[in-house]
């Protein structure tokens, strides 16, 4: 069984990859919350999974959150204000990340997870994966949350010394449509959504023990 550690498993993508976790059986998910008593699980579900109370700015429950696990799944993001046209919290992708990175070039090399998948975006090189129709928006609304996660993808291709084994995932734009469980899944691909469901259940069985996405940049559409 393998265990599992998330960051930014209180909604969205890594939530809706947990909850279907859960009903397989197959993993064990350990998740950093920062309010467990808001996030979206019951409790019977909270009682299968272990829930730690942090930030992923503090290095100590980070570490906490990583140790005795096999692989990270992080799909952290800030929210977006459409008033301010800017991010909530802006940086907030390569803060954590670098805090991450950090404290696992700390951990002996033998308790270091073997692979990190992090939950990106298209339109990063050069708006490549991107239908023309959707270029305004990914390249003026999007502008800041998307810088960020280009920052994000950097760091760990560029800058992870600790886990050699990285899946970058870049779902088209998410929707909070239902679990299909069939979709397209490429390098380079373009497209135009996916629902948060059928990401999470690419990275449930796709990301975590499978090898075929090691060292590439997916888009997962339909």
């Amino acid at each position: 069984m393998v265990k599992v550690a998330v960051f930014g498993g209180s909604k969205g993508c890594s939530r809706a990859m947990v909850i279907q976790g859960l009903e397989k059986g197959e993993h064990q998910f350990k998740l950093l919350i920062r309010n467990p008593d808001n996030a979206d699980y019951t409790e019977e579900q909270k009682s299968k999974l272990t829930i730690i109370k942090g930030d992923a700015l503090d290095p100590a429950v980070v570490k906490e959150t990583i140790q005795n696990t096999d692989v990270i799944i992080y799909s952290i993001g800030s929210a977006f204000d459409f008033k301010k046209m800017d991010m909530v919290n802006p940086g907030l992708c390569h803060d954590t990340m670098a805090v991450l990175l950090q404290v696992l070039e700390e951990l002996p090399e033998n308790e270091r997870p073997n692979r990190l998948v992090v939950v990106s975006t298209t339109g990063l090189d050069n708006m490549k994966e991107v239908p023309y129709l959707f270029y305004p928006l990914y390249r003026f609304v999007l502008h800041a949350p998307h810088q960020d996660k280009k920052e994000l993808e950097r760091l760990v291709i560029d800058e992870n010394k600790s886990v050699p084994n990285w899946i970058v995932v870049r779902p088209t734009l998410l929707t909070d449509g239902d679990l299909k469980g069939k979709y397209k899944a490429d390098v380079g691909l373009s497209g135009y959504t996916i629902s948060r469901q059928d990401v999470g259940h690419f990275l449930l069985n796709q990301c975590i023990v499978p090898t075929t996405w090691i060292h590439k940049k997916v888009v997962v559409s339909y």
